[in-house]
């Protein structure tokens, strides 16, 4: 459990500097799936990568991130959530503020699954 929420940590830390690609690249595997708010799934990091460019181009600031709470558990002690409120502009100038939360599924020190639940509309 000490490496998990060591793991946590440091995934938590990039992404409140605004290092979301950074920390896609280092702690999430080739094989990952990552499903959002239970539309269907998407499978292989390449194409997690390209949707989470989508979502990056449409952001201009990363006014802040705070993680409101983390839990870690499962049957395995691999499960990590961590709910976050995510402060943003768009390019317009737009700020919006995104609650979400990450349900990851760690396997080597990877996220090989993620489900994103995201509070209320989300969209600019």
């Amino acid at each position: 459990m000490t490496k998990l929420k060591n793991n946590i940590g440091k995934l938590n830390a990039l992404i409140k500097e605004g290092k979301i690609a950074e920390a896609f690249e280092k702690y999430y595997g080739e094989e990952v799936v990552t499903q959002v708010n239970g539309n269907p799934p998407v499978s292989g990091k390449d194409a997690n990568r390209k949707r989470e460019i989508i979502f990056l181009q449409e952001i201009e600031k990363l006014n802040s991130a705070e993680i409101k709470s983390v839990t870690f558990g499962g049957i395995e002690d691999n499960v990590s959530m961590t709910e976050w409120a995510i402060n943003i502009e768009n390019k317009e100038g737009e700020e919006k503020t995104i609650y979400r939360v990450n349900v990851q599924h760690w396997k080597d020190d990877k996220i090989i699954n993620e489900k994103l639940y995201f509070c209320g509309d989300q969209k600019f």
